[in-house]
């Protein structure tokens, strides 16, 4: 193993000169690196693993003219949304594994760091990752892909320097189970958000969330079936955001049966206002504060307008100045893409395996609902 920090633009000309078969994986690609690569490499013997977000290109920090020029000289390129990582694989006997992106600030100008790996079974597990990228990606780019790309970048309005919301055609992860719809419960109101300090068990108290979710008369949680999922959301201050510190299996509302008892109004008084019951199973949280959890806005950031089935509707009928925060608005919870949910779950799990979930000794301390279903 070598590490290097910097002429990362020598190494990688270095080990191409004695390689037959490049595999690169790079979110973000431009046209000049490209061409210079291919003054002394086969583009036939390139598979390339990129991002086919039109944002990108559209916001210049990705080129569109480096993908069809790779396709152009038979190189294979392939989408994947969400897509970070940076590998450089020289056939099967090294990798870089590397901060670099496939651009002149990458190789060239910016400061790196990185490591080249040659122990075979290393090489032969990253191979193995970059194949079963390659499985999720599907059919490789094609050359009437990218003029197509590029007729709806020519039509794009820039309104105050702002880039539009554009599609993403990268292909997604089916690790979610597609079969069910994903929402997201909010919890306070815009009068009493919370700071960053402030923990999921003490929402947890507050609302008694591990067996339901409060409603008001009027929001009656209908559209919502057995087994979807609900992800919990705390209204915050500082940032104004909705921090994401939980998340169950809902079980469908039923009428004159999901409603708070005298009881459970007597132990928290709020719910006079919001009585009505969603009711849920199988809760995790994480263990933290709202500043551990996943912020909504963060996923709108990424997403846009494919973050909500309302504002990705929107955009196929012909709207482009969409803000997405604005369905979040008044709402008691919002449906979310199965996009979303691939951006959204792994940064779940990954906070609940950093910060750790909420105990069971915990949840059972609290009051329990009355009704056994």
């Amino acid at each position: 193993m070598e590490l290097y920090l910097k002429n990362w633009y020598d190494k990688f000309l270095q080990e191409i000169g004695k390689t037959t078969k490049l595999r690169i994986v790079a979110p973000f690609v431009k046209e000049q690196i490209v061409r210079k690569i291919h003054e002394s490499f086969d583009f036939e013997n390139l598979e390339l693993i990129t991002r086919f977000n039109l944002r990108d290109f559209a916001s210049n920090v990705s080129d569109l003219k480096s993908l069809k020029f790779s396709v152009a000289n038979n190189a294979s390129v392939y989408g994947i949304r969400q897509l970070h990582s940076k590998i450089y694989i020289f056939d099967d006997r090294s990798a870089i594994i590397s901060s670099a992106n496939l651009t002149y600030g990458g190789l060239v100008s910016n400061h790196e760091c990185g490591i080249l790996l040659t122990d075979k079974n290393t090489v032969k597990n990253i191979l193995q990752h970059f194949e079963e990228l390659k499985t999720i990606a599907g059919n490789p780019l094609t050359l009437e892909l990218c003029d197509s790309w590029e007729e709806q970048l020519s039509k794009m309005e820039v309104v105050n320097t702002s880039v539009p919301a554009l599609p993403d055609y990268g292909s997604a992860s089916t690790n979610i189970d597609t079969k069910r719809n994903y929402f997201v419960k909010f919890f306070g109101t815009a009068s009493n958000r919370v700071s960053m300090t402030f923990t999921a068990r003490e929402e947890i108290d507050r609302a008694l969330c591990h067996y339901a979710c409060g409603f008001s008369i009027n929001k009656k949680p209908r559209q919502i079936n057995d087994g979807d999922i609900i992800y919990m959301a705390r209204m915050t201050e500082n940032p104004r955001d909705y921090a994401i510190f939980g998340k169950a299996e809902a079980i469908r509302f039923v009428d004159g049966r999901d409603q708070a008892s005298q009881l459970e109004i007597e132990q928290r008084p709020w719910k006079s206002q919001w009585p009505i019951y969603l009711r849920v199973t199988n809760p995790t949280f994480i263990d933290g504060t709202m500043a551990d959890c996943v912020l909504l806005y963060d996923l709108i950031k990424a997403l846009d307008y494919e973050s909500f089935p309302s504002t990705k509707r929107r955009y196929e009928n012909g709207e482009r100045r969409i803000n997405p925060n604005n369905s979040l608005g008044q709402q008691a919870y919002v449906k979310l893409t199965h996009s979303a949910v691939e951006w959204l779950e792994p940064r779940y799990q990954e906070g609940l395996n950093r910060i750790g979930k909420v105990d069971k000794q915990f949840l059972d301390s609290l009051p329990q609902s009355e009704l056994e279903l």
